[in-house]
């Protein structure tokens, strides 16, 4: 009963930690509030790697997996010095740092409890309900929870559908084996019905079709890998029967159908949406009930057990394969049906699919159109890439209309244009060691690769903590295939849960060798363990104080522009460049600066701080173009501007700003001709 407690508080513990991450960094768009998350999650677990150290426990089974995280973060940071944009390079190589050190105390957790990956498995799923609960929450009371949300896909916290929909189909795992668990409170295995029809409806209202084929991936994996396959079908069946049937009444509304639609649309479902989603639960948690009461005054019989798991598996792969037959049978036939899907999806037509439940099904896409700007990229710097969030401004030269983006909405895509092949070698190295590390700890190594006299269990050795270790190897693989076609890895939410499930996967080593970690007598002295510890923590607040510097220089250049809106131009001169020192990698400390230098009559100062810039920044179109403005507009001199502009439009011919100002040059160029 001790040790329940201590799993459950302990998993409550790192729920909140997590969800705070997820609803504190939101999208991961906004520089301010990503950094302050950023900066307490490095501190976070930066003390948790330093308690490992402390205690002496041992890195053997995650340091190779840990060791190419770290290269690969090292790359990004690297890139800095050939970005075509450093000053978003620099911002990706904190936020790639941050996610190293998730990774890193989820390998710590992996040593400090390497018995419990209830722990881990419990906490991700707390923290990911709690995102569910409130993406659903924000469609009934829309106005106090989601009132600047235009799309009628539903998106908070994150902003981002698909990021929702991924965290809903990352709980799915997790929901089957807190459902299906053979032991425990009935009330727990119960909820586990509600909270999967929640996650359900989720999937359903995002409309995200990476998120669902994810999930039916991640449910077929965990079908035909663990053998609680008779437990785990009505707590997948049921809550998908339900929450269909309120998913398919909610996307039969404007509201769910239809984008931006006026608040009063919204409004006038919320009330219905609210009933339902409420009867929803309530009509699962008692199926839950009643299932978990039933298995429980008799189990079935092993002998029905087994046919009932070999019909779960059938049923999984025949209806794939009922879906191939009947596209084999169509008019286009199989091969015609499929390449016309792969038109569809990886055409750089800027036709997107209809809105509603049709979407789901629909296999047409923008992302082709990112993907091959992605590839084009690559071609100019195939080894290294252009840096690390590069992909932004590099596409800019190859776009063919006025489109914007900050991702490739695909981790291959980005990372093939951000890092190169080197950082596409890195990337699946990483992978296939925690392959290899996932195999280990849930026992699912080959035979034949397995020492003697050691290795994991049989495959017949089913424990909770084997299960659990499965369902955290899903959890994990769940998210890895969405985010191959979407950009969720920059979400900070459902990335640190995945990376907490992975990393504890990673260093817990075989399953049968998992055990409490050695003693402090049988490693080193405990003043090295100390020191060691202390040079972590060090660390940490180091990488803490490199990821807020950005920030810290963007807030200079708020208080320097205050100061010289207030005619105090000495000061806010000395912000400008207190905001350069502080971030000498972004080009707004020089157009503040220039800004200052401009009211305070320093107009040559300001022409050559704006020069500076376009030579320290020559990749940036801003930096063109904010030149090219101030030749025009404060020094009359359209022939200098027309001349700044054609590197401007060299970088970005789409571009709206540089197009008009063009266009203004080159009528105040003519204007001065005919007065001369």
């Amino acid at each position: 009963m001790a040790d329940s407690r201590v799993y459950a508080a302990s998993s409550v513990a790192l729920g909140a930690a997590l969800a705070g991450v997820a609803f504190g960094a939101a999208g991961g768009t906004e520089l301010g509030r990503t950094s302050v998350v950023e900066v307490l999650t490095v501190l976070a677990c930066g003390a948790l790697l330093a308690i490992a150290v402390h205690r002496g426990a041992s890195w053997g089974p995650g340091a190779g997996t840990l060791a190419l995280f770290a290269a690969l973060a090292v790359l990004t940071a690297l890139s800095v010095t050939w970005s075509v944009i450093p000053g978003l390079t620099y911002v990706e190589a904190g936020r790639t740092l941050c996610f190293l050190l998730v990774f890193a105390a989820g390998v710590a957790l992996a040593r400090l409890a390497p018995r419990a990956p209830q722990i881990v498995l419990g906490g991700v799923m707390l923290a990911a309900l709690a995102v569910v609960g409130y993406a659903l929450a924000s469609r009934v009371w829309p106005e106090s929870l989601a009132a600047n949300e235009a799309s009628n896909r539903i998106g908070a916290p994150f902003q981002y559908w698909n990021a929702v929909g991924t965290t809903a189909a990352l709980t799915i795992p997790a929901l089957l084996w807190l459902g299906s668990r053979r032991t425990g409170p009935v009330a727990l295995g119960a909820l586990a019905y509600p909270a999967a029809g929640a996650c359900i409806l989720a999937i359903l209202l995002t409309q995200s079709r990476g998120a669902l084929g994810a999930a039916v991936i991640g449910a077929i994996g965990w079908f035909a890998i663990v053998p609680l396959r008779l437990r785990s079908v009505p707590v997948l069946l049921v809550p998908a029967a339900v929450a269909g049937a309120v998913g398919a009444w909610a996307l039969s509304k404007d509201a769910f159908s239809e984008t931006l639609q006026p608040p009063g649309v919204r409004e006038a479902v919320a009330g219905d949406f609210g009933l339902l989603v409420l009867l929803m639960l309530v009509v699962l948690l008692l199926a839950g009930i009643a299932v978990h009461a039933g298995l429980a005054r008799s189990a079935p019989p092993m002998r029905l057990r087994r046919r009932a798991g070999v019909v779960a598996v059938a049923l999984a792969c025949l209806i794939p394969l009922a879906g191939l037959t009947s596209v084999a049978m169509s008019d286009r036939g199989l091969a015609g049906t499929i390449d016309d899907g792969l038109n569809d999806l990886t055409s750089e037509s800027d036709t997107a699919p209809e809105q509603g439940a049709a979407r789901l099904t629909a296999a047409s896409s923008t992302r082709g159109k990112y993907w091959r700007e992605a590839g084009r990229i690559f071609d100019g710097r195939p080894l290294v890439g252009v840096g690390a969030g590069g992909y932004e401004i590099a596409r800019l030269h190859h776009r063919k209309d006025a489109s914007v983006t900050r991702h490739a909405h695909g981790y291959v895509a980005q990372t093939i244009a951000d890092l190169g092949l080197l950082g596409m070698a890195l990337s699946l190295a990483l992978l296939g060691a925690w392959l290899a590390a996932a195999a280990r700890a849930t026992g699912l190594i080959p035979r034949r690769f397995r020492r003697s006299g050691s290795g994991p269990p049989p495959r017949g050795d089913w424990t909770s903590a084997r299960v659990a270790m499965v369902a955290l190897a899903l959890v994990a693989i769940v998210f890895g295939l969405q985010s191959t076609i979407d950009w969720t890895w920059f979400v900070p939410g459902p990335t640190a849960l995945a990376l907490v499930a992975a990393g504890y996967l990673a260093g817990s080593g075989p399953l049968s060798g998992q055990a409490t970690p050695s003693p402090a007598a049988s490693g080193p002295p405990r003043a090295t363990r100390t020191a060691t510890a202390a040079g972590v923590a060090v660390a940490a607040a180091v990488m803490a104080w490199a990821i807020w510097q950005p920030q810290a220089s963007a807030r200079s250049v708020e208080r320097a522009a205050e100061l010289a809106d207030a005619g105090d131009y000495g000061d806010a001169l000395s912000e400008a460049r207190a905001a350069e020192d502080s971030d000498p990698l972004s080009p707004d400390p020089l157009f503040i600066r220039a800004e200052i230098q401009t009211a305070a009559g320093l107009v040559p100062d300001a022409t050559e701080t704006l020069e500076d810039a376009v030579l320290a920044f020559p990749g940036d179109p801003q930096t063109w173009i904010r030149l090219a403005r101030f030749q025009l507009g404060g020094l009359d001199r359209p022939r200098d501007a027309l001349e700044t502009l054609r590197g401007a439009l060299w970088i970005d011919p789409y571009s709206p700003q540089a197009r008009q100002l063009f266009l203004s040059a080159r009528a105040r160029q003519r204007e001065k001709a005919a007065s001369t």
